[in-house]
Order: structure tokens, then sequence, then C-alpha cells
């Protein structure tokens, strides 16, 4: 199944977010401007975003179209559609347009959780094993 066939399935069970069209996204992101960009890697580019509503968003773009890249996308649409934690980003919705996929996230200040655990903020992040235990049970719960 290709990734917006994937997404499409998925969406099907879906009670607490939405298919997205193009045009709201690229309004949300001032033309998904290189201003908004928060950043990249992988398939992904990362950017800013606003809703209807003046809320914060994070929109993953989709940085090429090829079939390795549509799997990532099918499969973080999928998995992430499904699993619900009080400590993950909520998952807002997707678009799967003829040639964009994008992904809807709320929207993390203050960088990514990789930033603080491995990049310019991990001096000041002190996990010990117990903590980390801790994470990785709570990661755990989101998936039942």
């Amino acid at each position: 199944m290709k990734g917006a066939a994937a997404a499409a399935a998925v969406s099907a069970s879906n009670t607490s977010w939405r298919i997205f069209t193009y045009k709201e996204l690229h309004v949300a992101t001032n033309g998904l401007s290189e201003d908004n960009k928060l950043g990249e890697g992988g398939f992904w580019e990362r950017l800013l975003g606003e809703d209807q509503r003046r809320t914060k968003i994070a929109v993953k773009k989709l940085k090429a179209m090829n079939s390795k890249a549509e799997m990532e996308f099918a499969v973080e649409v999928e998995v992430l559609g499904r699993v619900r934690h009080k400590k993950l980003l909520g998952l807002r919705g997707y678009c799967a347009g003829t040639d964009q996929r994008l992904i809807v996230y709320d929207y993390m200040p203050n960088l990514s959780l990789l930033s603080h655990l491995h990049g310019q903020f991990a001096d000041e992040v002190q996990l010990d094993w117990k903590c980390w235990m801790k994470v990785a049970i709570g990661s755990d719960e989101g998936l039942l």
C-alpha cells in the first residue's frame, strides 16, 4: 500500500486528528516559507505554522517523493495516529496531495527532545538510570 493509501486507511478509525488540505498548510506556514523553517533531517523539513485559531503548529514536509520516503510518511502517520500518551507530541493530522506529503503536530518550543538529550542542551540534562527507565516504561504505556 502506498503512503497516501496507508495513511487514508488509518484515518478511517481516527477521531482525534484530521486530513488537512495543502492550501490550509500553505497558508499556515506562509507559503512553506524558509523563514518558518525549524530544521531538517532525514526525509523531512520542519516548519513552524499557525492554525486558524492562531495556535502554533509544527509541519513536517517530505523533501522528496520516492518509494522510501513514501513508506516513511505512511509509517509515521500510521504509528502516530494510533499512539497516544501525555508525554508525546500530538498528531494533528496530515496532507497527502498528489505531489506533497505533510504531517501536522502540536508545536514544541525549545527545539527538540533530541537537542536536549544529545545536542546543544545535553549538558543541562541530568538523567540517571532510574529516570531513563521511567521514560522507557512511559513510552511503552503509549503503545498499549
